[in-house]
Order: C-alpha cells, then sequence, then structure tokens
C-alpha cells in the first residue's frame, strides 16, 4: 500500500543515510526560499497576512519572517507560506512544476522553533517531504493541472505533513494518520492564479503540516491508506488509481531533491514563462534591436500553456507573473525580468500593453515535445519591422537541473532579496549559517535574523 510504504520510510530512514548531494540542493531550497520570503514580506499580500496573523495573537513559538513578531508555529507558518509564495519566485519540481519548498520549510522552520530542533533534523525533514510531495505529485501532478485543480495546494499540505512527521519523529503509523489528516486540506483552484489567494495555497499547506503532525502525535484518527482506494486523494482528485507500486518503488534512491530536482528560478514570475524569457533575453542582448523595431513576437509553446498563463493583457503585477505576453514584452522592453519589473507602474504602462498586443502564440504538434517534460521547448521568434527575423528555442531554463545555477547566483538573488528586510550584516550571517547549516545545533539561531524577533542568537529572550 503506498501511504504504509510512504510513511515506512519517513519514519525509519536516518538522516545518515541521506546523501550529501542531497543535503547541499535542501541548504539551496533553505537560502533561496528565506530570500524570496523577506522580499515577500513587502508585498501588499504579504503586509496583509502579517496583520492578520499578528492581530490573531497566540503563543510566541515561532517568528513570522520580516514580521518582528512569534506567534503559534501554526499559525507562522502559515504567514510564513505566503510570504514564501507571493512574489511567484520560489523553487519548483523540475517537471510537474509543483511548489513543494513553499509548503514545506515554512512549516519545518516554524515546528523547528517550536520543538528547539537542529539544522539537520529540518534539512532531513525537508528532504523527506519533497520526497512525499514528488512522488505522489509525479503521478497526479500533471492531471491535476489538466483538470483545473492547483496541483500544489493539492499537493503541499500532503508535502508538509510528511517533513513534519519527520521533525517530530512520529512512527509509522502516525506518519501515516498525519497524511490521512492533511489530506483533508487538499483542495485548490486555477481560477484563483493572479490573485492573493493562489499564494495562500501555500500558507494553508504548511500550516495544516504541522497541525497534522501534531494531532497525530497527540492520538487523533484519520484514515491510514489515504493515497489509494476508492475513495483515496488520487481517485478523487482524477478519477484514476494511484499506482501504489510505482510510487513505493527505489523512494530516496535517488531523492527527488536531486532527481527529478529542484528548478530555481531566476525571474519572478509563473514557472510556464521561464523559458520564453530566457529566449527573449538571449534575443535582444545577442542582437541589440529595440521593443520600437519590433513589428511581432511570436512564442512557440504547449497547446496548454495559456490555459494557466492566462492574461494576455494583465492589469496587475500578480496577473503580470501568469502572462507571457507581459513577460516577452518586458524583457523586450527592460533587457531584464527582475522584481522591478512587476509594479503596477511597469504592467500598465504604454510601451507594455501595446507590445503585448504585438505577442501570439504558436502551438506545435505535441509529437514535436518530449512526453516526460510537462513544460515542453518554448521557442522566440521576432520579427522585426525592417524585415529582419531572429528566433530562440529553450528546451531547459536556466535554473533547472538540466541548465543549472551556481550556488553563488543562488547567494546572490538571496542578498537581492534580503536586502529589502534586513541588514548588510544579517544578510551575510544568515548565509554563513545557512551553508553550515547541518552543524547548527539551534534553527532558531537562524530563524531570528530573519524574522527580527526579540530572541537572541542564543534562542534566550533578551
Amino acid at each position: 500500500m503506498a501511504t504504509a510504504e510512504l510513511a515506512r520510510f519517513i519514519a525509519n530512514t536516518e538522516y545518515r543515510h541521506i546523501p550529501p548531494e542531497v543535503i547541499a540542493v535542501a541548504r539551496n531550497c533553505v537560502l533561496d526560499g528565506m530570500g524570496v520570503a523577506l522580499a515577500g514580506s513587502r508585498q501588499q499580500a504579504g503586509q496583509t497576512i502579517i496583520s492578520y496573523v499578528k492581530e490573531l495573537g497566540g503563543k510566541p513559538e515561532a517568528g513570522v519572517i520580516g514580521g518582528k513578531f512569534r506567534t503559534c508555529a501554526s499559525e507562522a507558518a502559515m504567514a510564513n507560506g505566503v510570504l514564501l509564495h507571493v512574489l511567484d519566485y520560489d523553487d519548483s519540481v523540475s517537471g510537474w512544476g509543483g511548489h513543494l519548498t513553499a509548503a514545506i520549510l515554512p512549516a519545518v522552520l516554524a515546528l523547528g522553533e517550536r520543538q528547539d530542533s537542529s539544522g539537520q533534523e529540518v534539512l532531513a525533514a525537508l528532504a523527506f517531504g519533497w520526497e512525499a510531495g514528488e512522488r505522489i505529485g509525479d503521478q497526479i501532478g500533471f492531471r491535476l493541472m489538466q483538470l483545473d485543480w492547483h496541483p500544489h495546494a493539492v499537493l503541499g499540505p500532503l508535502a508538509a505533513a510528511a517533513a513534519c512527521a519527520k521533525l517530530l519523529k512520529l512512527d509509522e503509523k502516525q506518519t501515516r494518520i498525519a497524511l490521512g489528516i492533511s489530506a483533508s486540506e487538499a483542495v485548490g483552484l486555477r481560477a484563483n492564479f493572479g490573485t492573493d489567494t493562489k499564494p495562500f495555497y501555500a500558507g494553508k499547506g504548511a500550516r495544516m503540516g504541522v497541525v497534522a503532525a501534531l494531532l497525530a502525535q497527540k492520538g487523533f484518527t484519520a484514515n491510514e491508506s489515504i493515497l489509494e482506494g476508492d475513495l483515496g486523494l488520487a481517485r478523487m482528485f482524477t478519477h484514476q488509481e494511484l499506482d501504489s507500486a510505482k510510487l513505493s518503488q527505489g523512494l530516496g534512491r535517488p531523492f527527488a531533491l536531486v532527481s527529478p530536482g529542484v528548478a530555481f528560478k531566476l525571474h519572478p514570475s509563473c514557472g510556464l514563462t521561464q523559458r520564453g524569457i530566457n529566449a527573449m533575453l538571449e534575443l535582444v542582448r545577442e542582437h541589440r534591436f529595440r521593443a520600437d523595431d519590433i513589428a511581432e513576437i511570436e512564442c512557440q509553446t504547449r497547446a496548454s500553456i495559456p490555459q494557466t498563463l492566462r492574461f494576455s493583457r494583465p492589469q496587475t503585477p500578480a496577473e503580470g507573473k501568469f502572462s507571457m505576453q507581459y513577460c516577452l514584452a518586458a524583457a523586450a522592453l527592460d533587457r531584464e525580468v527582475t522584481l522591478r519589473q512587476f509594479t503596477g507602474e511597469k504592467v500598465l504602462s504604454p510601451a507594455a500593453q501595446q507590445l503585448m498586443e504585438r505577442v501570439k502564440y504558436r502551438h506545435p504538434e505535441d509529437a514535436e515535445f518530449d512526453a516526460a517534460d510537462n513544460i515542453g521547448f518554448q521557442a522566440v521568434t521576432v520579427r522585426l519591422k525592417d524585415g529582419r527575423q531572429y528566433s530562440r528555442r529553450i528546451d531547459h531554463a536556466r535554473g533547472e537541473p538540466e541548465n543549472p545555477v551556481s550556488q553563488e547566483e543562488i547567494i546572490a538573488k538571496f542578498r537581492s532579496c534580503a536586502e529589502l528586510v534586513i541588514s548588510p550584516p544579517d544578510i551575510e550571517a544568515t548565509i554563513d549559517s545557512v551553508l553550515k547549516l547541518d552543524s547548527l545545533r539551534r534553527i532558531s539561531r537562524l530563524t531570528g535574523r530573519i524574522c527580527q524577533t526579540s530572541l537572541s542568537l542564543d534562542g534566550h529572550k533578551r
């Protein structure tokens, strides 16, 4: 049975069994995730969720990133999940594209503070949460998208629950129950893309992971085979049975963090835009044409891509993140796609709005795409008013495992995000702590800096 085998693997596999290369990727996920959450805390939606959670009060167990206060672990996890995902700048699974770190990391950081966990324990929890989320998502993630569910919203709670179960050292039965409890929160609609509710899916997943694991620890009950069967998660959401043997075979060999691996973003927009952005940036930098020179931009993608990138004429920064038209226009206009391009002023500028009218899709036959890659290649062709034409095809965007970024680039991204919130000394100290996270005895030594709480670095109140 899939649920039982997954729970057994999580409960019985120790940190020493995790290969060093998995831990190295996990550290990068921590650094990247904390950086984008810090930047997210300065967004309007981020400020709203921070204000909401602060008003709730709660036992001061864990810090809210950039919030300068502490609250109960479940609500801190929820707030930090929203902050981590609000910019759509966080990493994703290479392949079906779920945003697992956005649900897992806030959960294990908050629960880790509550439990006084070590860096090793947090890294292990992250690895096991990713293993659970990707193993399930590998079978149903793309199908969920086809049925207009948001895969991350469905699978985030289970991934976070698996991670929190590991952090609490739950046994096999308790871990199965934690997965069963978390599945009750497994829901999210793609209709909310381009709104503040899309990042809320990450927050609710993180919160449910904490709640499910704590309830399971206290003896709460749930269905212990929640993934499979006629009433299991897979059939209820996709109308298809889960392949239990496939899910169970080779757990951790290799870990999902290294295969299929993590796609880190260099541009703060939907993962489905990244290859197109890469193509346009390469063209404008190589051929040095101006946006005013462009007669037409054609973007070749899978036919399914516009179902997610559904804003052909976005009116807000959030909608711009789900618009291939805007992302390509921004790349052509500014020769970069960074946080600076996603403001109301930029999206609504006459130059961007006019150039978007010249962007069109073309969808080749499915036979031209790799069946194992749910995004598919993206090719951009720019036709200039003087008759010149340039094209570029991108099979894997920068940051994907097949076209990886360096750790130095991840560190640079962290600095660019963190400088919006914390001081240069805290930035460098945080980087140093994450790079040595597997030797950190108390996770609060790390979280205290990014949350700017009233705890000193040794964990004691000032």
